[in-house]
């Protein structure tokens, strides 16, 4: 029977692997789990005991290979071959997470020696003035093709920045499509079925919780 993996310790492989290319751009070849506590504010204990639900990459008092420990993270979050996403919603927001993710952060930095395979391929809109555009290169389509160009493309993965009243029927339309995973963006919780993943950022969340901090 397959360990069932918490989604805590999901959620740290990308930081450990933001660590490990970090290590490698610097040209370490060794890191040490002290080392990656460090980087990330983790405990080495905590660093191993995350790595020991998918196998053994290092060597007790040698470390981890970096080049070979950066291989191993993005296989387990499956970013070593390419994984489409698309964009739902493409007003101030969305065109806001467009320009970072296209240029920004899911594009190729050849000085880490291995590109992230992220892909942001299209974008979703009922704006007519702007469907039938493309932004940098990704067309942007009606919402009424989601489930047709997600098919098409082979998108995964998709970005919720739509108003919240119509961020359940979009939720929805993303699951019958056969989408894997969601970010929302929008301040609404979604029902989705148990095997698509959602993640939600609510900013508005986030800066309350930071207003506790002001006094």
């Amino acid at each position: 029977m397959m360990k069932r993996i918490p989604d805590v310790v999901v959620r740290r492989m990308p930081l450990y692997l933001r660590a490990v290319e970090d290590f490698a751009r610097r040209e370490h070849e060794v890191v040490s789990s002290q080392e990656l506590g460090d980087w990330t504010g983790l405990t080495p204990a905590q660093v191993r005991k995350d790595f020991t639900f998918f196998g053994e990459f290092g060597k007790q008092g040698i470390g981890y290979n970096v080049k070979f420990l950066r291989q191993q993270l993005r296989e387990i979050l499956r970013i070593s071959e390419n994984v489409h996403v698309g964009l739902v919603g493409f007003g101030n927001l969305g065109r806001a997470l467009a320009h970072y993710l296209i240029d920004s952060h899911v594009t190729d930095n050849p000085e880490f020696g291995s590109p992230d395979k992220l892909r942001v391929t299209a974008a979703f809109d009922v704006d007519e003035s702007i469907v039938g555009t493309d932004y940098r290169g990704m067309p942007i389509f009606h919402v009424d093709r989601l489930s047709e160009i997600v098919h098409e493309h082979g998108i995964k993965i998709i970005v919720i920045a739509v108003p919240a009243r119509h961020a359940q029927a979009v939720a929805t339309k993303c699951a019958e499509a056969g989408v894997k995973a969601i970010l929302n963006f929008a301040p609404v919780t979604l029902n989705v079925p148990d095997e698509v993943k959602v993640h939600h950022t609510d900013l508005t969340l986030e800066l309350q919780s930071l207003a506790f901090y002001t006094a």
